[in-house]
Formats: structure tokens, C-alpha cells, sequence
């Protein structure tokens, strides 16, 4: 997992296995606000497909952004208390609702997916507060570190012209990144005239990859790997591959 994106789930296939049979599957499309800042609901998601953002504040902006095979909503179901964020559909998405009741007995007959849901909802902790540590840097690291912990989440698309994410507005971006939506704004303008992105309504393109791990890479220990396909940060480690497609 790299900044506030969570990559894959915790729990392990045959944890699954025992805990989807409580709950029923269900399928919202993009832009569902599933539930809302406040609500009393206490139902958890697994999210089989889809992207699901965490959006918290006003102006809103996003917390988490939640990838296929994450646990979506626990905390409501856990302190009984009323929902903290927004969740809206970042496209069309399948999942599985699991009531809250059957949630916690789950984790209470199951020590290993419980130990690992703690270890798991430390480290989003640790993400929610990366903005605060990064708030010295540059813009323009920001936004690149942004746009790749979109294609972190599996928002990335690669194509002929370079790397394609859809789904997500300036707005998403610069919260994201923790910058206003004006400031994400003016710096997609000067990445637009220097051929980094292209970008049109509901989607950019990365057209020079080697452009946004240069801006990354700027007064940063950690550098970019690539993994089974996917695109994370090492903290510590050195960058094996360039944040392009993988060697063939």
C-alpha cells in the first residue's frame, strides 16, 4: 500500500470464504454516494470491482481511496458510532454488504483477520497524515506523488500514448494530493504546456512517465517499483524499473 490508497485486502481467500455467504452482493455505478458523512448505517463492503473514494470536510476531500479486495466501512461497524466520511463510487462498482453484527463476529472468531484488520487500519492512520509530512515539498511533487497513487489503486490504464486514468476531476486530484483544486489546476496547466499530461473531461493521460518519477524523485527517499504489474512506492529501496511499462 502506498500513500492513501489500498492496493489488495487483508483478509485471505478462505476468510472470504466464511464471511461473504453473510451478506449479499451488490452493484452501485459511478457516482453513488453509498453512504453519507453522519449516517447511522454500521453494514460493511467487500469490494470484488470498482474504486470507492473517502471523502471528509468542506470543502470535501479525499481521505482514502479504497481498491478491489478492501474491507470498505468497518469503522462504523466497530465503535457503533456514526459514519465519518462520505463514500462515493469513483466508477461502477460490485461488492458484497456485510451486515455490521456479522462483521464483528466474524473478527471475533477469526484472530488472524482480526490482528490484521489493526495492522491494516494503522497503516491508513499513517497515510491519512502524509499531506502534513509532505507539505513542504513542491506542487508538482505533490501532483505526480497524486497521480501515482492513482495508478497505485489501479486507476491507471496503459496505452499507446502513454498511461490513462479516468473517473477522477481536478478536485480529486488536488485533495488528493493536498493541494486546493485551484493549485492542481495551474499545475496540470504548466504539466499540459510541457507535453508531462493531457487532459480532458473525466480523464488525463501521463503522455512522459519518466517526467513524473523525475518530479517524484526530487527530495525523496522513496522511489518507485514495479510489482506483478502495479506501481508502488519502497520506501528505502531503489527504483528497479521506471514508472513506464514493465520490461517485456
Amino acid at each position: 500500500m502506498s500513500g492513501n490508497t489500498q492496493m489488495s485486502g487483508f483478509l485471505t481467500q478462505e476468510e472470504l470464504t466464511r464471511l461473504l455467504p453473510t451478506g449479499h452482493p451488490v452493484a452501485y455505478g459511478t457516482g453513488t454516494i453509498l453512504v453519507r458523512e453522519g449516517d447511522k448505517s454500521d453494514f460493511v463492503l467487500y469490494l470484488r470491482q470498482g474504486h470507492i473514494k473517502a471523502v471528509v470536510g468542506e470543502p470535501k476531500s479525499i481521505a482514502y481511496i479504497f481498491s478491489p479486495g478492501s474491507i470498505v466501512g468497518e469503522l462504523a461497524a466497530m465503535t457503533e458510532q456514526p459514519r465519518t466520511a462520505d463514500l462515493i463510487a469513483l466508477n461502477d462498482v460490485e461488492a458484497h454488504v456485510i451486515p455490521g453484527a456479522a462483521w464483528m463476529e466474524f473478527l471475533m472468531s477469526e484472530p488472524r483477520a482480526n490482528l490484521a484488520m489493526l495492522k491494516h487500519l494503522a497503516g491508513r492512520i499513517v497515510a491519512k497524515d502524509l499531506p502534513e509530512v509532505e507539505s513542504a515539498t513542491t506542487s508538482e511533487h505533490k501532483i505526480a506523488k497524486g497521480l501515482v497513487r492513482l495508478i497505485d489503486a489501479g486507476m491507471g490504464q496503459e496505452t499507446g500514448d502513454g498511461i490513462r486514468i479516468t473517473g477522477v476531476t481536478q478536485r480529486d486530484l488536488g485533495s488528493l494530493s493536498g493541494l486546493s483544486r485551484e493549485t492542481a489546476a495551474v499545475v496540470l496547466r504548466r504539466m499540459r504546456e510541457a507535453g508531462t499530461v493531457a487532459t480532458a473531461r473525466g480523464s488525463l493521460l501521463i503522455r512522459d512517465p519518466e517526467a513524473i518519477e523525475r518530479l517524484i524523485q526530487r527530495d525523496d527517499r522513496r522511489h518507485l517499483t514495479h510489482d506483478a504489474g502495479r506501481y508502488q512506492y519502497a520506501p528505502g529501496r531503489r527504483a528497479r524499473h521506471r514508472l513506464g511499462p514493465p520490461p517485456r
